[in-house]
């Protein structure tokens, strides 16, 4: 794109490399904490005598999945009939058996990685309608004879719950009920996101999920969840049997609030400029963590948090699109400018598939394309607010990254005073290479 009579300037601020501090708490063992925890789920495996148990499998980039799985498999198979793995995405992977399979390959989970066959049949089936709420399932999910919830225990990008909660609601968000009535609905996954003008995504999901646990089509033995640290590893493994749906959800809400207190979060609440280098669906659900930005994926306003516990960034530059995304450009409307090699890697058919069917159409539009890094920057400072004290600017790696970040001085003098961040390079110029491409590594590797 030809931007060459647009303001611009020509002088960058400095940055310092800032180093933030997270309780990391690890899971030392997560084959151990696999086995043990289903054996809270199955205490009497030898009952699973030819039977055929599903796992499901998420679209979400989660470092210990392949892990997870294989240990699952290698668990359940010695007892049952067969282990099946079934995928369990929603829409994320382009609406089709294959694009689910591919995904699910990309995370490292495939007959030949983790020894049992991949179901990814797009098939559902409507069981019920509660209220206003459609509930649908996947076919190779009621062909199972039980199912084992498998997914990553978080905040959700799209999710916007009351304060206080809708009597019986537990305020569940990414979790079992999650891939229970998104992901197990395959492309059907529209029908929850009808209700978010109403009673909301969460609600929705609950309802849905609570009338398949509570009816007899199918059967949900139980929840493993999975609970990552702010450094993306696993903190935590939980193995959850069904005994009622109450007990089900309300062991799942705690492990939500554990998870939110362990997610990396900005140092600083207000921001003109946020350069964020990895956005990707394995990196969030909508690129960017909405909750980390404080931007709503159904429309925000520049510089205005969409809660007031948000930060307010005015401008952000998102750098590239990850290869976990398979071209899947969710979020990039909350960006207002990208770089050509993130504009040269989006498909913006399955963008606009997962995008209109999460009801956030404005999420597949396509920002400022600009040639490098050092365009995109030369861009936005133009236009960005600045301060008496120069503009308060970050770089973050990715919203899922932040134990480095880089500041200028104008944000690092507003962390606050007793924040567990610390300088490990003090302010200086910004390095690009020949094409005008940030070397973040580079320069982030000589603060070590």
């Amino acid at each position: 794109m030809k931007l060459e009579l647009c303001p611009r300037v020509t002088e960058f601020p400095p940055f310092a490399v800032v180093e933030q501090e997270f309780a990391r708490p690890r899971e030392a063992d997560v084959p151990a904490a696999v086995a043990r925890e289903l054996g809270r789920i199955f205490p009497r495996p030898e009952a699973l005598a030819g039977k055929v148990v599903g796992l499901t499998m998420p679209s979400r980039g989660i470092r210990d999945i392949q892990a997870v799985v294989r240990t699952a498999v290698a668990f359940l198979k010695p007892y049952c009939r067969e282990v099946r793995i079934l995928t369990a995405m929603g829409t994320h992977g382009g609406g089709t058996a294959e694009g689910e399979r591919e995904m699910a390959a990309s995370r490292g989970v495939s007959e030949a990685e983790v020894g049992a066959r991949v179901f990814s049949n797009m098939e559902t089936r409507h069981v019920a309608t509660e209220g206003d709420v459609e509930v649908h399932v996947s076919e190779d999910a009621m062909a199972c004879d039980l199912v084992v919830l498998v997914n990553r225990i978080k905040e959700h990008t799209d999710i916007d719950w009351p304060v206080p909660l809708p009597e019986g609601c537990y305020g569940l968000e990414s979790g079992f009920a999650k891939i229970l009535a998104l992901g197990l609905s395959k492309m059907r996954a529209i029908e929850m996101h009808k209700h978010i003008p109403g009673i909301g995504l969460g609600a929705a999901i609950e309802i849905a999920a609570r009338r398949t646990i509570g009816g007899g089509e199918l059967k949900i033995a139980g929840g493993l969840g999975i609970v990552e640290n702010g450094a993306d590893e696993t903190a935590e493994i939980l193995g959850v049997p069904v005994e009622t749906v109450d007990r089900f959800f309300a062991i799942e809400a705690a492990a939500l609030a554990r998870s939110r207190a362990l997610m990396p979060s900005l140092p600083v609440m207000d921001l003109d400029l946020l350069y964020c280098a990895h956005l990707g669906k394995d990196k969030s659900g909508q690129g960017m963590h909405t909750k980390t930005i404080g931007r709503s994926p159904y429309g925000y306003v520049q510089g205005r948090a969409w809660k007031p516990s948000m930060p307010r960034i005015h401008t952000i530059i998102g750098g590239r699109l990850t290869e976990g995304s398979h071209g899947n450009a969710i979020g990039v409307g909350l960006c207002q400018f990208i770089t050509r090699r993130f504009d040269e890697a989006v498909d913006w058919e399955r963008t606009a598939v997962n995008c209109l069917s999460a009801l956030t159409p404005n999420q597949a539009m396509r920002p400022i394309a600009c040639e490098s890094d050092l365009d995109a920057l030369r861009l936005a400072l133009a236009v960005c607010p600045r301060g008496p004290r120069g503009v308060r600017a970050a770089l973050i790696d990715s919203t899922l990254e932040m134990t480095r970040i880089l500041l200028t001085p104008a944000a690092l003098d507003d962390v606050p005073s007793g924040a567990a961040v610390r300088v490990v390079a003090e302010p200086r110029p910004l390095r690009f290479d020949a094409g005008g491409w940030l070397e973040f590594d580079r320069y982030w590797a000589e603060a070590r």
